[in-house]
């Protein structure tokens, strides 16, 4: 089973939210936060520590809140404790997977230009994509991106995987897996949660059951 929580991080425009959710988030996060320069990425990042701690306290790890490790390309991890996650935040959502195997979550905003389509897609994709409207053509660069971004959040590489080297056209279609580096690896969708965003998670688990809940203002008030 694969948990997701997700927030609205404009619930932050109440200061004594905001700083509720900074007396609960690590010690890196603040620093992190301090040095962001304008409100809507400090709101989202304070959104992704929000919502990792409350990951951890679920768990009863909530403890092991200032011990995040980080592999040698960035990838943060937990030491000593059966503990996966995976965070991610786009336009104004914040959102954390969390299960006990490896995954990643990725979160895109689809409205505007697509963009970096020759650094995302493979020559593949980018001849699937060719013959659609512009419509189609956004709905599914979207698609694909958020499943390379999950599976680089997964891998732990980071863009040193490049995006463009992943295929996931097969037989004129998107598949949901793919052989990884003797890995299979598998892709879920979850289209219908945020109206004009992009949302997937990569997963080791064949026929991963997902379990969402929203984190509100009025969660963390009684919180």
């Amino acid at each position: 089973m694969i948990k997701v929580i997700y927030m609205d991080t404009n619930i932050f425009e109440n200061n004594e939210l905001y700083e509720k959710a900074l007396s609960l988030v690590s010690k890196d996060r603040k620093e992190r936060i301090s040095n962001l320069k304008t409100i809507n990425p400090a709101r989202l990042s304070l959104g992704a520590g929000l919502l990792l701690h409350i990951a951890l306290r679920e768990n009863g790890l909530d403890e092991f809140i200032n011990t995040l490790c980080y592999e040698p390309y960035g990838k943060p991890y937990f030491k000593d404790i059966n503990f996966y996650f995976s965070l991610s935040h786009s336009g104004k959502y914040a959102i954390c997977a969390y299960g006990t195997t490896p995954l990643g979550i990725d979160l895109q905003k689809t409205s505007g230009k697509i963009k970096h389509v020759n650094r995302i897609l493979s020559d593949k994709e980018k001849d699937f994509l060719s013959p659609l409207n512009t419509s189609q053509k956004t709905e599914l660069f979207f698609r694909l991106w958020v499943r390379k971004e999950s599976l680089i959040k997964w891998d732990g590489r980071g863009l040193r995987l490049p995006l463009d080297t992943l295929s996931f056209v097969d037989d004129h279609a998107i598949s949901d897996s793919i052989l990884f580096e003797e890995k299979e690896l598998h892709f879920i969708e979850v289209k219908s949660l945020l109206p004009e965003y992009a949302l997937c998670i990569c997963s080791e688990e064949k026929e991963a059951s997902i379990v969402m809940n929203k984190i509100d203002a009025n969660f963390l008030t009684k919180y």
